[in-house]
């Protein structure tokens, strides 16, 4: 209690979650991917739906990158075009494209999401770009980090979902702090396994081509953690 003091207060909170889910897989950019035989969950038409995971990218070197590709004529595609970072129909045209990219080295929260004909990008829930279309996304094979040209991401993928028939996300958002669930409409949740090829729910097969990892790395605090701020939901002081 003396006067004039100097102080200094540490307060220690959380740390890495323990959920079993909280987990990723780890690309080379060289050889690694995943892949899936074609299926009709994998063809959003021109309904609404939402693709969404957290990524940590190690560089954007290639010219050409794929974070999720589905292999066919105008198959739903996501990643880097020259200097872009797009949102496109395979081999046909770019639907959204940012300058901006996810940096390198951080954990990022990617979604895209459509709602009617409003199709919409998010990095860490905030808005980048949005655009109107009613494109019919085809079905077709798809494949995690590559499109089958060797367009290979070069990071670690956390907690990729996808969900047709539902816009999760209509407008900005604060990103899940926990990691994800199996909600209405889900079709495709993984890369949150002990195993590469291990998921919550897959359409088809998921194979392992390469050597991709499966890491503990995650974006993901131990929830017990967030308990500072008004509503008790924050984990910083």
């Amino acid at each position: 209690n003396g006067n004039n003091g100097t102080f200094v207060a540490y307060v220690f909170a959380g740390g890495e979650s323990t959920n079993a889910l909280a987990r990723s897989v780890d690309f080379d950019g060289s050889g690694d991917d995943l892949s899936f035989a074609s299926s009709s969950d994998f063809g959003f038409g021109t309904g609404d739906f939402t693709f969404e995971a957290w990524i940590k990218p190690t560089n954007w070197t290639n010219t050409y990158v794929a974070l999720l590709s589905v292999y066919t004529t105008g198959g739903f595609h996501i990643g880097k075009n020259g200097s872009n970072f797009v949102v496109r129909s395979y081999n046909n045209a770019d639907h959204i494209q940012t300058t901006n990219f996810p940096p390198i080295g951080q954990w990022t929260h990617v979604a895209v999401s459509r709602s009617g004909s409003t199709l919409k990008l998010f990095f860490n829930g905030i808005e980048e770009k949005s655009a109107s279309t009613s494109y019919d996304f085809a079905t077709g094979a798809a494949y995690i980090a590559n499109d089958n040209y060797n367009n290979r991401f070069n990071g670690i993928v956390s907690n990729l979902r996808i969900v047709k028939g539902t816009a999760v996300y209509t407008s900005s958002f604060r990103p899940p702090t926990e990691p994800l669930i199996n909600i209405t409409n889900t079709k495709l949740l993984c890369c949150n396994n002990s195993s590469t090829t291990g998921s919550t729910v897959t359409p088809t097969t998921i194979t392992a081509n390469g050597d991709p990892t499966a890491s503990t790395d995650s974006p993901f605090d131990d929830p017990a953690g967030f308990v500072f701020g008004d509503a008790g939901d924050q984990n910083v002081i």
